[in-house]
Formats: structure tokens, sequence, C-alpha cells
């Protein structure tokens, strides 16, 4: 060591866990160096100052410069990122990869961060978790919005940046927000967005922003001094991410509200599982709404009309209570939405002889067929090919399709309709664009669940679902829960004052998953009482988390020894796919597995490629 240099820990993006050590000049954590990786150069963070002597035995090899003087990140980032990697089993790169900006990993300059407006960190007292549920929107954002009023630094986040902004139109109209507040009252940008950098930058600099409205991303927006911050609809599974690493972004706001010391305000129209034990163990007691106008209807799918789809096996059920329930909301000036959470005119195609399903090439997710295309598209990656003419598995020449989609309702939907009204499938893109102008002649509107945002919008007397076991026929341990959510959700979004009819086409009428539905008070009260203590029985989150890892044959086999003999309940199913081998396992000592896996993570085994972990908490 030579010219005052000293050894330093960096994290640099990448999916090993390996810290990474250098010879550099002395720094403090939290600043970025670029630091030399193969043959090329990156930026990192520096870590730490002490040496791992385990983790290099060579040279080590200098820093090639030094980013910034002093560090540009709050204090608790740092704590925030080892916390992130230790709940959803990753490195500190991966981390930082995740949860910054893509431009402060490029290493473009930001200024430092101003003086801490308080004298000390230790100051702050931290200000505990309070809820606020309550069915209709326009009550719930009314008390958001009464909250702002005290003008504390407030960071509140939506699942969707279209709530997000629904919000922020909101707080706009309202006189009762003082001036200082609404001028001071910035949007977040869209994750990877082109202005998200230049808002960093500028909430960073303590720019007197005193409100952060945004989606996912703004969990992670730099508001100097945030004494506050707020969780909407914090039970919507949209939280959860799909890219790797998956982590719950509503986790990673309490887990920064904990390490601010900020208090935080968890809200929606249900309450999450953790919310909900934390609820039941304080007493907590839902209040009413002041508007009941809502009904929902259950049909039995035994009893009902289910007429044949051509070239699919399976039919759709279009009940006479389907029927008479759209044209009554039509009659009434309203919009009715039929959802049916299958795109395409089929969700899948089998073969008849050795039963495979047709499943995408790329990525393994079952293919759909979509007839108006002429073709079939991966349900996950959205992989486009050709109608096989062979089964890939057994190249037999009986493939058949199941599982009938919005293409197929379409024409259903048009010969049941009786009355002279539009016919929407949001499937069509241009018809999606024109669903606004039809807002003067209501009709009847097909799409996903995502349809349900056009509550937001026009007025939506009827909403009928489909196949509403099908939400909850998910192999996840959690579909129960989203599938009873979805069905609420219809219920109560949208104005409060609208009246509307919510119909279930189901095969267990107002039974197990959907027992509460009825109670317009506090139903996910009854919900959530069975439901925990079926996940308790089987130990699922949140009781214990659970672990899919993914990874080669040869890793799989070795990590299978390793668990097995540090004790851990795990299983191996028998549809790996080709090459690779799974695990499932669930456990209440992280700690211990990460310690089991974390050689398989190592940056020496870059070339032979690391395994895939999904974690659920």
């Amino acid at each position: 060591m030579t010219g005052g240099k000293v050894p330093l820990s960096v994290a640099v993006p990448g999916p090993w866990w390996t810290l990474l050590t250098y010879i550099g000049p002395l720094c403090k954590a939290g600043v970025r160096v670029r630091v030399p990786v193969g043959k090329g150069t990156r930026v990192g963070l520096v870590v730490d100052l002490r040496l791992p002597a385990e983790d290099y035995d060579g040279e080590l090899r200098e820093v090639a410069c030094v980013i910034d003087e002093v560090p540009v990140l709050e204090a608790s980032v740092l704590p925030l990122l080892r916390w992130f990697c230790e709940t959803y089993l990753c490195g500190i790169g991966t981390a930082m990869k995740t949860l910054l900006p893509a431009a402060f990993l490029r290493g473009e300059v930001m200024e430092s961060l101003p003086t801490p407006l308080v004298s000390s960190d230790a100051a702050r007292v931290p200000g505990g978790v309070s809820f606020i549920y309550e069915p209709n929107d326009e009550v719930r954002f009314a008390r958001y919005a009464e909250i702002l009023t005290d003008g504390n630094p407030t960071v509140i986040s939506f699942p969707l940046h279209s709530a997000a902004k629904r919000f922020a139109g909101f707080i706009d109209c309202r006189t009762a927000l003082p001036d200082d507040v609404k001028k001071n009252t910035l949007i977040y940008p869209r994750s990877g967005a082109a202005s998200e950098w230049r808002v960093w930058k500028r909430l960073s600099s303590n720019d007197g922003t005193i409100v952060v409205i945004g989606a996912q991303s703004s969990a992670m927006a730099p508001l100097r001094e945030v004494s506050r911050f707020i969780v909407e609809d914090e039970s919507n599974n949209a939280w959860r991410t799909i890219r790797p690493p998956v982590y719950n972004v509503r986790s990673l706001v309490a887990k920064r509200a904990l390490l601010e010391k900020a208090s935080l305000i968890l809200g929606g129209r249900m309450p999450s599982s953790r919310a909900y034990m934390k609820l039941a163990s304080d007493g907590f007691q839902p209040g009413g709404t002041a508007v009941r106008r809502k009904k929902i209807i259950y049909v039995d799918l035994k009893l009902a009309y289910s007429p044949p789809v051509k070239g699919v096996c399976d039919a759709l059920a279009v009940s006479e209570p389907l029927v008479r329930e759209t044209v009554s909301a039509l009659e009434r000036d309203s919009w009715a939405v039929w959802i049916l959470d299958r795109r395409g005119y089929a969700g899948e195609i089998i073969c008849s002889e050795c039963g495979a399903q047709v499943r995408c090439g790329r990525c393994g997710g079952a293919m759909r067929w979509e007839a108006s295309a002429s073709r079939t598209s991966c349900v996950v990656c959205g992989t486009r090919e050709q109608i096989p003419d062979t089964c890939p598995a057994c190249s037999g020449l009986l493939l058949s399709a199941r599982r009938p989609g919005l293409e197929a309702l379409l024409k259903l939907a048009k010969s049941a309709m009786t009355l002279p009204v539009p016919v929407i499938s949001l499937e069509d893109e241009e018809r999606k664009r024109n669903v606004a102008a039809l807002q003067s002649r209501p009709g009847l509107v097909l799409g996903t669940r995502a349809a349900l945002s056009l509550c937001d919008d026009i007025n939506v007397g009827m909403i009928g679902w489909i196949d509403a076991d099908g939400e909850a026929r998910s192999h996840e341990y959690d579909a129960r829960t989203r599938a009873f959510g979805l069905m609420w959700e219809s219920l109560w979004r949208g104005p409060r004052s609208l009246e509307r009819t919510v119909l279930l086409q189901t095969r267990r009428p107002g039974r197990d998953w959907q027992m509460g539905l009825d109670d317009v008070d506090a139903g996910w009260r009854l919900f959530w009482r069975r439901e925990l203590r079926e996940r308790e029985e089987f130990t699922m989150p949140p009781y214990a988390a659970l672990v899919k890892v993914e990874a080669s044959i040869q890793d799989s086999i070795a990590m299978a020894e390793l668990l097995d003999g540090g004790g851990f309940e795990f299983w191996v199913p028998e549809n790996s796919a080709a090459g690779r081998g799974t695990i499932w396992l669930r456990t209440k000592r992280m700690s211990a597995l990460r310690r089991v896996i974390e050689p398989f993570f190592h940056i020496k085994r870059a070339r032979r490629g690391y395994p895939s972990l999904t974690v659920w908490h």
C-alpha cells in the first residue's frame, strides 16, 4: 500500500454477491468510484473500508478515479441497500441497479447533499405506523389531502402512475390545501424516464419541495428530511415487481420509513396480510362508508347457459342474469364491463395425444392463440410465433385449443346484446382510444382486469366477471387474495355516488374465497380470518418466506445437498424446464439460507452463470 492509499470494498452492479476490493484514496462510504472490471471499467459505490482478506488473494487493482468528493446519498440509503440484499437474496450491486437511477450508476455528476436541516438524525423520533382503510376512493383521497395540510415533507406512493396523476388532480382542485403545499408539490416521473434523473438531482439539492406524488419509482425519491410516507392501495398486487429481482415496493417504503425515522401510513380499500395482522392485534374497527348503493350477484356456472365456442374445446358462460343486468345498467345510462382475464381467442393449445402444452421457445411460458392475427403469443414474454402444425413434444397432429379468451367473448357478446349499443373490446387498441369519445353513448366494454381503470373515467354501472374462479385458480399461494381484492375493487372503484352491480359467474357462489364480499363495511375481515388460518397451517407467507430457485441441473443437485444438510424444508417439482432444475423451499431462517447459497453467487462463477431466485415474504 503506497501513497496513502487504502483498500476499499466496492459494490459494482452485477449478478454476483461479491464485493470487489481495490486500492484507492481514503473515501467515505457512499462515494462513487470508477473501477476496472475485466478489460473495462464500471462505476461502483464504496461501501466499506475494511479488506475482507478471504475474498481476494492476489494483487489489488487501483481505483481509476473518484467521482464524488463526498457522499451523494442520504445516510439511510446504504442500510436500505443492505436490507434489500438480505430480504430478497441478492448482492448490493444488484440492489443499486434496481433502486437507483441509471444515470447515477453511469457516473453522471451531481452536487453533494446540503447540510441536514436538523442538528442530528438521532434527534428524530420514529413516527410509527397508522392505517386508512376506506372502500371509497374519494373519501380516502380527502383524508390524505387533509393530512398534507400540515406542510410536513411527505412522499405518497401509488401502485400505478395513472393513480398518482389522478390524486394530484384531486388535491389541485381542493381549496383547503395551503397554497405553499400546492406550489411545492411534485409529480415524480416514471422509472427510467429521461426526467427522472433531473428530478432526482433537484430533490437531492433540497429545492423546497414539500410533497412528492408518484408511482413505484417514488419509493426512492430523495426528498430531504421527509417526515411521512404514505402507501396508497397497499394490498394491490402491482406493488410486487415482475422483473428480477422480484420484490415488494410497499415493503421497501416501510423499511425506508423506519430507517429515516419517518411515520408510515398504509391505506387502500382493504389491507394486506401483514397489515391485517397488525390491525387485528390492535383491535382496529373500520369505519363504514356513507354511500352503499352496491350490489353483488352470484351466478352458479353449473346452471348457466354456456354456448360452444368454434374451434375451442371449452365453452364460455353468458348467463341470463349477466345479460339482464347488463341491459339494466345500459338503460340507466351507464356503461357495463365484462371481464375475462384471458387475451386472444384461446388461452392455451394442448396436444390431445401426449397432453403437452405448446410453450414459448424463449421463456417456456404458455402460448395463447390469437385468431384475429393467425398466430400464437406467449403470455409471459409476448413472443409471437406461427401456429404450429404438429405438437413440439411428440409431433402429434391432434392439437386443440382450450380456455376461450376475449376474442371469442366478443362474438358471443355481440350476439347476446339486444340493444343498439357499442360493444368494445379493449384488445382492439383503436377502439380503446375511442372509449373517451363514446362517453356520451354508453355501451358494453370487454377487457381483462385492467378494464377496472375505466371506473375512474366513465360511469360504470355494472361489472360482470365471466369466470370469477379463474382469478383464484393460479398455483401461487396468494391467488385467492388477489381474486378477492379484484372483486372488492370492482365494487368500490370510482366515484362514491355511483350505483353499481357486480356479477360473479362462479362454481362456488358466495363460498370459499368469496365469503365477505357482500359485507360492505369490512368484508375483508371475514376473508383474512379464513385465509390466514390456512396459511399458518401450511407455513406460508407471512408466517415464513417462500423461495424459488432455478439453476442448472448440476447446481440444483449440489444446492439440494447443502439445503438438506442445513435442515431446510424444500421440494423439487418434476416438471422443471429442460436443462434447469427448480427448488422450492419455505423458511424463517433467511440469514442461514443466504450463507448456504452464497457460494453459488461468487464473481468467479461469472462464466458459469448464476441461479435465479424469487422470494415471497
